[in-house]
């Protein structure tokens, strides 16, 4: 069994640089894969409409309805910057679109979000309620987009530096979600890879995080015969740590 999981993109109206990036990834890594996890936050905003995907997404959107019609399972598990996917999303591309899920790989229960719901307070939390949902669709989607624009930095900063203080933080909360009974824990949302082995032998546990994929060129991957492990595109392949 082979697993992709990667995350935060943040792709833009603008930004054909990040979507061609998410294209060639799917092609040169996805492809042999059993199943593929986004992470949250491909899109630097979506919120899903009846019959309507933004058409610069579309490309993205096809690609991986791509991997599902060659029978890849593929997960969306929506960030902050996703506020619904919608139905419309999920027939057309035959994506699952939820917020968390728990996987049990190969006899390891496995644990997969974005990250951002371990924060108590974020602008983010509170417009992902049904009243805000019912706002975004009576505004449409041209309007709904040109008032996102205005509020998009406060949502969160798509360009995070590292911080081993913030990293630490991640490792805490995985650390507390791993104490539940978890073997693995893999999130997205710092935009800082990272891979933290606690234990040794079959009791070992894992936390991974996927980082970001623009801006680090890492993502995470599983296989049968070699385990989780972190990766980044290109030949440096196989990372044990985080960039310090």
């Amino acid at each position: 069994m082979k697993i992709i999981f990667f995350s935060d993109v943040h792709i833009t109206r603008t930004s054909v640089d990040r979507a061609a990036l998410t294209l060639r990834f799917i092609s040169d890594y996805c492809e042999d894969a059993d199943m593929v996890v986004v992470l949250g936050d491909l899109f630097d905003f979506y919120h899903g409409y009846n019959g309507y995907i933004y058409p610069w997404y579309r490309t993205v959107a096809d690609s991986l309805k791509g991997l599902v019609d060659r029978g890849k399972r593929v997960v969306f598990l929506e960030g902050n910057h996703e506020f619904a996917m919608g139905r419309y999303f999920e027939d057309y591309t035959g994506v699952a679109c939820v917020t968390e899920m728990s996987l049990d790989i190969d006899g390891k229960k496995v644990f997969l979000a974005h990250g951002d719901g371990f924060a108590d307070h974020s602008l983010a939390r509170l417009l992902k309620r049904p009243f805000f949902y019912r706002i975004m669709d009576l505004l449409g989607p041209g309007l709904t987009w040109r008032v996102v624009t205005l509020v998009r930095p406060f949502l969160s900063h798509r360009n995070k530096r590292y911080s081993e203080v913030v990293r630490d933080i991640f490792r805490s909360r995985a650390r507390r979600k791993l104490a539940e009974g978890y073997d693995v824990v893999i999130l997205g949302h710092s935009h800082i890879p990272d891979i933290l082995e606690i234990g040794a032998g079959p009791a070992a546990k894992t936390y991974l995080n996927t980082g970001d994929l623009a801006t680090y060129a890492s993502f995470a991957s599983y296989d049968t015969s070699t385990g989780f492990s972190l990766r980044t595109i290109g030949p440096a392949e196989s990372r044990k740590s985080a960039p310090r």
